[in-house]
């Protein structure tokens, strides 16, 4: 059980370029954000004396055709060194920090529907790697801004 105070703090920012418009077939979209959480207090009868946890995402979109995008994503955390006390082999090595980098490609055979290649690697356990190979169909139902029902 954690008794204390805990503070998140958070940042986020977009950036959209289309240089043929609003609505053109090509556009570019960077998204990142910064969060930072303190926390004092007690977990479990460990005391926190003021653990700080950072962490960050940026990713990038890229439309160069009017069906095709191509994309990219890292997001990084350092989770501060708390002391857990007995608690903290379930919680890991303090040092380690968890990072995850991600590609995808995909086409949009229309506006409802969207086939995606996708890899990512994580690495969220010390000493792991885990490589992930996504093929995803989307498809969007139900009511939109073309149809009012």
């Amino acid at each position: 059980m954690f008794s204390g105070t805990a503070h998140t703090f958070g940042l986020d920012a977009t950036f959209k370029w289309a240089p043929d418009g609003n609505f053109a077939d090509r556009y570019l979209k960077l998204q990142g954000e910064i969060f930072l959480q303190r926390l004092a207090g007690t977990f479990n009868d460990a005391h926190l004396p003021g653990n700080t946890a950072l962490g960050f995402y940026i990713q990038g979109v890229y439309q160069f055709m009017p069906q095709w995008r191509i994309g990219a994503r890292y997001d990084w955390l350092d989770p501060g060194n708390v002391d857990y006390g007995a608690n903290g082999i379930y919680f890991g090595d303090p040092a380690f920090h968890p990072q995850r980098v991600a590609a995808m490609i995909d086409y949009s055979l229309s506006e409802f529907s969207r086939f995606r290649l996708q890899y990512q690697q994580a690495k969220l356990v010390p000493g792991i790697t885990d490589n992930q190979l996504f093929l995803q169909y989307i498809l969007t139902l139900g009511a939109h801004g073309a149809h009012r029902y």
